[in-house]
């Protein structure tokens, strides 16, 4: 299920819109606790443990809350020492002996403290804080205890994500820790409850790293150490929290405990041929000669083992000699010929005697149909969905890397399927042996009936965006991948695409790069006019441009450059150009994968520029009074990339969509000299230095195209007048948005109009008829009523 954000009611309203947020980081990492003066030679933590608190059993916390800017009491005190003024939040409570971690709306650990070692109270409760944290920005806490991690929630509806709002205490009484969450006995005031955020972030998840052998080492005869190490994870006794590992295709674990000395557990008997050598090292004293797998994996204390990626970790080796153990992969979903409904295909594999590694060591290749070129899967350390799957060696939003043993595939078609996977050397040769290749077949169902259907108009095309419809009836549209312009001449009754090109560019085509973005001239009708302008990557030096042609009887002539040295990289290229109700060419720019771009405002990535159609800045843009001849042509900033703007039918506002990392793409109502927070907030902030999204999406649907339905429409319900429409690549799904207020400028609602099927969906254009169409990967559609 998706997780949806939606802006603060009162937000919304006080700031007019909604923007993008990101995420850059607070510069978290451990922070000592220091007392704090709360009377005179009494510390608060001495206070708390002091306290009369009773019946507090194990998981069971008392937290307090406490918002502090301790000043100066009795400066003039004889041997005493002046506090230091805390800036920010303090949280502090007992706890009957756990590890507490904050983390900001970027995921990153602000303050973490851990109880190991303390002297308990006497209820046997050790005293714990949480110094400096930021006040008006969202938090999350979790208490990891026996080898699980329990958010706090409080609430109704509840919540995880909470922001401090001013200076003050705040007192929760007891936290139970039950199931799969912390409760407060008391439910916080003086706070702003965010949306709840059910992701586990990294840097509070349990992890574990395995330091040696490497993997496909080969070692001489004897003994072999294991040695491994974990992250916010404890490894202890018998019924605690501990480590299972596996050897070979044995599908019963090892369990290992720590102690002085530790031991090695196998069907609850001790185990001579795995040992324990130190709480981080297992022994292995006499391994025959040939490959061996061993396989680690966290467990809590209910023996159960933790199920997030990195809480497992696999190792091959061979000893004395390569064995006859063959290399193998396993397909474990989808099953064979199995049906799936429309929307994203998860593919999960296992592999024995194999270890998938980083680039330039062993690793899997996955076709999809009948493409020849695979992608390349890796793993390990530093991999994530930003670098995990490489499709000609760069990132690909056709597949993306999920887990070590997972991928995503987008934008699948309602119809048969087919991947297969195929081990690989460090050298890209594919393995030969029958079990190093395995085959699924699928099929995608077509999706369940909404309000909208699509028809097909033309078929057979080349990835075509940038779709806009000239005054005569003809159709321009670019094929993203070709650096051709194509014309569809005028539906009579049938759409018929024009077979000459109208222009054919050079163009660059690595990862996001293309012929992406097209828009004629308000005046196109006029003779002396035709313009038509197209923004697309060029290389030697590679840069983006916005050139402009004239239409002479179907062909391009005159190419005038209207924007060059455009920022530009692999990914996060932008591309949409569009012309608004005031005449100016606006122009969104990606953050070329450099994520400070986009709060310089002397840079123009990661903008929406407002240009003169020559290319010139405006004398009213936001930033024009800037001596930098790049801040002039800035419209708004604070942007990670978008492949879609539109300029609503009836207001006259500018909205688009913002795709995020791995979490949060956005839609944003967008204003002059806006920042929408990229890379230092993502998502619904509540930060009043930047504008928060109207809509957000936990998890990522790769919006679209956007278009606004007009408020004159009679070719949709009049319930769709006003609306928004958006498509999304991952999922192939229309969404509406049905926005309110006077000046239409808040969220009513939002829904899914069409359920998918004809895989990930790119660009949208109201046609002259008043029916909107969309393009996919190969063809245009007509987005009609049910």
């Amino acid at each position: 299920m998706l997780g949806i954000v939606y802006a603060h009611p009162e937000v919304a309203s006080a700031r007019g819109i909604d923007r993008l947020h990101r995420s850059t980081h607070w510069s978290g990492g451990f922070i000592e606790r220091s007392p704090v003066s709360t009377t005179k030679g009494v510390s608060m933590a001495t206070l708390i443990r002091n306290n009369r608190f009773i019946n507090m059993g194990q998981g069971v916390v008392l937290v307090i809350l406490a918002l502090a800017l301790f000043a100066c009491a009795d400066s003039g005190s004889e041997g005493g020492s002046v506090p230091t003024a805390q800036t920010g939040a303090l949280i502090s409570g007992t706890v009957s002996g756990t590890r507490i971690v904050a983390v900001n709306s970027s995921d990153e650990v602000v303050a973490q403290d851990d109880t190991a070692g303390r002297v308990p109270n006497a209820q046997s409760q050790y005293a714990w804080s949480l110094t400096n944290l930021p006040i008006g920005t969202n938090l999350r806490i979790f208490f990891i205890t026996g080898g699980t991690v329990y958010p706090l929630y409080f609430g109704n509806p509840s919540t995880n994500v909470f922001a401090v709002n001013n200076a003050g205490s705040i007192d929760l009484g007891h936290v139970t820790t039950a199931g799969n969450q912390a409760t407060a006995q008391v439910p916080p005031t003086g706070v702003t409850p965010g949306s709840p955020n059910g992701t586990l972030p990294s840097s509070v998840a349990p992890t574990l790293t395995v330091s040696s052998p490497s993997n496909n080492a080969s070692l001489p005869n004897g003994a072999v150490t294991i040695a491994f190490a974990t992250n916010n994870f404890t490894i202890s006794a018998i019924n605690q929290s501990h480590l299972h590992f596996f050897l070979d295709s044995d599908p019963a674990p090892y369990h290992f405990y720590s102690g002085s000395p530790g031991q090695v557990l196998y069907q609850n008997t001790p185990e001579a041929n795995a040992q324990w050598l130190s709480n981080s090292q297992i022994r292995f004293p006499a391994l025959a000669v040939g490959t061996h797998q061993v396989r680690l994996v966290l467990a809590n204390s209910a023996d159960l083992d933790l199920t997030n990626p990195d809480a497992t970790k696999t190792i091959v080796f061979s000893v004395g000699a390569s064995s006859g153990n063959p290399p193998t992969v396993t397909i474990t979903t989808p099953v064979q010929n199995g049906a799936l409904p429309a929307g994203p295909v998860t593919v999960s594999f296992t592999t024995q005697f194999f270890a998938i590694g980083l680039p330039g060591q062993p690793h899997l290749h996955i076709y999809l149909n009948g493409d020849s070129t695979p992608y390349m899967f890796h793993a390990g350390a530093g991999i994530d969905v930003s670098n995990g799957v490489l499709y000609n060696g760069v990132h690909t939003h056709s597949m993306h890397w999920k887990t070590d043993q997972s991928v995503d595939i987008f934008g699948l078609s309602s119809a048969g399927h087919t991947v297969r996977l195929v081990l690989a050397d460090a050298g890209h040769n594919e393995l030969t042996n029958p079990d190093a290749t395995k085959t699924v077949n699928f099929s995608v169902l077509s999706s369940v009936t909404g309000d909208l259907q699509l028809q097909s108009v033309l078929s057979d095309l080349n990835f075509p965006v940038g779709l806009a419809q000239a005054p005569d009836g003809r159709i321009f549209f670019n094929e993203r991948l070709t650096g051709r312009v194509r014309i569809i001449n005028p539906p009579n009754p049938q759409w018929l695409l024009q077979s000459a090109p109208f222009c054919q560019l050079t163009i660059a085509t690595s990862g996001e790069q293309g012929l992406l973005g097209l828009a004629l001239d308000p005046n196109f009708a006029d003779p002396n006019n035709r313009f038509v302008y197209v923004y697309h990557s060029a290389s030697s030096p590679l840069r983006n441009r916005v050139v402009r042609y004239t239409d002479s009887g179907g062909v391009c002539v005159n190419e005038t450059i209207i924007l060059d040295n455009l920022p530009a990289s692999t990914n996060h290229n932008g591309g949409i150009i569009l012309f608004g109700p005031d005449g100016k060419l606006y122009v969104v720019i990606g953050d070329a994968e450099n994520t400070a771009n986009s709060q310089n405002v002397t840079s123009l990535a990661g903008k929406v520029l407002r240009v003169n159609r020559d290319g010139s800045a405006p004398s009213d843009n936001p930033f024009f009074s800037n001596a930098n001849a790049n801040a002039q042509k800035v419209f708004s900033l604070g942007h990670r990339n978008s492949y879609g703007m539109t300029f609503h039918t009836q207001t006259g506002d500018l909205w688009e969509t913002e795709n995020g990392p791995a979490d949060n793409d956005e839609i944003n109502r967008i204003v002059s000299g806006g920042n929408y927070g990229w890379p230092t907030v993502r998502g619904v902030a509540n930060n009043p230095n930047f504008r928060d999204p109207l809509l957000a999406y936990v998890s990522v649907i790769a919006p679209t195209g956007i278009i606004s339905i007009p408020e004159t429409s009679t070719v949709y319900p009049p319930a769709y007048r006003n609306n928004l429409l958006f498509t999304a690549w991952n999922d192939g799904r229309i969404r509406r948005m049905v926005l309110n207020g006077a000046n239409l400028t808040g969220l009513g609602s939002s829904s899914t109009a069409f359920n998918g099927g004809q895989g990930g969906l790119l660009s949208l254009m109201l046609g002259t008829d008043g029916y909107v169409y969309v393009s996919n990967a190969s063809a245009i559609f007509r987005v009609v009523p049910q």
